[in-house]
């Protein structure tokens, strides 16, 4: 077997971090209703971007500058000229020629045939290796041209110095300087593309580069001039642009609060459909199968699981199944409730309807009549003594019942207690004993205690052969709750029926006969107990010699 890498190991706990991280994602909510406000915000920002990109198009292109052409530099370089005629530089002339003065390149025929190489020393640079300054003065009365040839020192920081000069009466004469020897006048074309002005409208600069050969090239600018009228129409169709950006704004504005609607409603949904299904006939609780005893026409769904739940809903969910399931249980534990009565209320029912039956028909020979009256009398009594304590569980299972909570000495009131079941425990054929003593002070209502502690003392009478030992013990060690046990050494509670003996009707004996008692004892035993605010249980291993022993366990006073 190959052992594995440290950095194998690593990569996998981060595969294995980024799977938890991504299920975590996907299984929340929050992340998800962020997620889609993160790609609104972003469309929307790409958006504005692209306007604005546009809209600082409309201005590049409408006025061209010497920096969208250097922008192209790389193609420049190698003397593709193609480059050129994107729209960036679609509203300017643009003329390129050698050292030689031949020109290589024109935008236009136009632009090839006002600029030629002779008035290329008239541009002005864009890199200002050397500028013309041109200043108008006035000279006793007549107008006076001054023109500069300037370049920048670059070991003076770059100072301004003047290299040459002329000067030019009105009619463009020269009448003095050095700087176009062998010139008698200047053109008004020269005189312009000196001072950087192509016509009314347009400006003119040049640029020197070299290619990636080393071959020397003379680029021409001729681009619009930015004045107010120029400026206020592009303005205008850069305004435009906001009656595209508005709609598409509005429908990712729309687009993002459908998603959104859609994410909480289906975040929602299994809620809907756990209401949907407990509301049907055969709504299965906790997402299960539904209950046998259905009507076989029900629908049956099943509650959607946890998983299709997000972690923000969770705790809602879990509360709602949970109360559902319970109200579910409630409904069940009631029909078998009404189920279990209505059985042990036919069957003595049932035997005294047959005596009186035989009697009214005068078939009873006589000398079972007295045998027929007892047994009506049992019957009647066992019925009676049913909805007797079928009434007191239905009073403390009632959720408006009062009960009076009074500081007892509960060794004492258990002592009290014993002393009343002793005589129905020796009739039993058992013996019986009560270890209570000491001092310990609870809070209970005397006839629910007294009720609960009797209850378990018939318990074990009734369900267990004659010659047992019953014991009722009263513990109270310090700083903890006070226990009371009920013990006996019958036959045990069978291991089946263990976790079920506080169920109301559940009995060891299925025939439900008379000796195996109603079923609802133990049930009001945890109903009082747990209204006094205690608990009770059955012990799994008793300690020998007991083989059934009961502990209810109530906070001190």
């Amino acid at each position: 077997m190959r052992a594995q890498t440290p950095a194998g190991a690593r990569a996998r706990a981060w595969a294995g971090s980024l799977r938890a991280a991504a299920g975590a994602v996907s299984s929340s909510l929050t992340a998800r209703l962020l997620g889609v406000i993160v790609v609104y915000a972003a469309a929307v920002a790409l958006v504005l971007a692209l306007a604005g990109e546009a809209s600082d198009a409309l201005f590049t292109n409408a006025f061209p500058t010497m920096d969208a052409v250097l922008a192209h530099a790389d193609d420049l370089a190698d003397d593709r000229f193609s480059a050129l005629q994107g729209p960036d530089l679609a509203h300017g002339g643009i003329v390129v020629f050698d050292e030689r003065g031949a020109r290589l390149y024109a935008s236009s025929e136009k632009a090839a045939d006002n600029i030629r190489p002779s008035l290329l020393p008239f541009i002005n640079d864009y890199a200002e290796r050397s500028f013309y300054e041109v200043f108008q003065e006035d000279a006793d009365g007549a107008c006076r041209y001054r023109i500069l040839l300037c370049s920048y020192v670059a070991s003076d920081d770059y100072a301004k110095q003047i290299d040459a000069e002329a000067e030019l009466d009105e009619n463009l004469n020269i009448i003095g300087g050095d700087l176009f020897p062998g010139r008698a006048a200047l053109t008004q074309r020269e005189f312009n593309f000196i001072k950087g002005v192509y016509d009314a409208q347009k400006s003119v600069e040049r640029y020197d580069y070299a290619t990636a050969t080393g071959e020397a090239r003379t680029l021409v600018l001729v681009a619009p001039r930015v004045s107010a009228e120029a400026y206020n129409l592009v303005l205008d169709k850069s305004g435009q642009i906001a009656f595209y950006v508005v709609p598409v704004l509005v429908v990712l504005t729309v687009a993002a609060a459908w998603v959104l609607v859609r994410l909480v409603r289906g975040a929602v949904r299994p809620l809907d459909r756990a209401i949907d299904a407990y509301r049907s006939a055969g709504a299965a609780p906790g997402g299960g199968a539904a209950p046998v005893e259905r009507a076989a026409s029900a629908t049956v769904r099943r509650v959607p699981s946890a998983e299709s739940v997000p972690r923000e809903l969770m705790p809602t969910y879990r509360n709602f199944t949970s109360l559902m399931d319970r109200l579910r249980a409630a409904q069940n534990e009631r029909q078998r409730l009404i189920a279990d009565v209505s059985h042990d209320l036919k069957t003595p029912l049932t035997v005294i309807s047959g005596y009186a039956q035989a009697f009214n028909e005068g078939v009873v020979p006589p000398e079972k009549e007295r045998d027929y009256h007892r047994a009506m009398h049992d019957k009647a009594l066992a019925a009676s003594r049913l909805i007797d304590t079928l009434g007191e569980y239905a009073r403390m299972e009632h959720p408006e019942a009062v009960h009076e909570l009074e500081e007892v000495d509960l060794a004492a009131f258990v002592r009290e207690v014993a002393a009343e079941a002793l005589q129905q425990v020796e009739q039993a054929g058992n013996t019986f004993a009560c270890e209570a003593e000491g001092h310990a002070v609870v809070r209970i209502d005397r006839q629910l205690f007294r009720r609960a502690l009797l209850n378990l003392i018939e318990n074990a009478c009734v369900h267990n052969d004659a010659g047992i030992a019953v014991r009722v013990a009263v513990e109270a060690p310090d700083g903890c709750a006070v226990r009371v046990s009920v013990a006996d050494t019958g036959a045990g509670v069978p291991a089946d029926l263990a976790p079920y003996v506080f169920e109301p009707f559940v009995t060891e004996n299925t025939a439900r006969t008379p000796r195996g008692g109603t079923g609802l004892g133990l049930a009001i035993v945890r109903r009082a107990v747990e209204v006094m605010g205690g608990t009770v249980r059955l012990v799994e291993h008793p300690e020998a010699p007991w083989a059934t022993a009961f502990i209810i366990e109530l906070p001190r006073a």
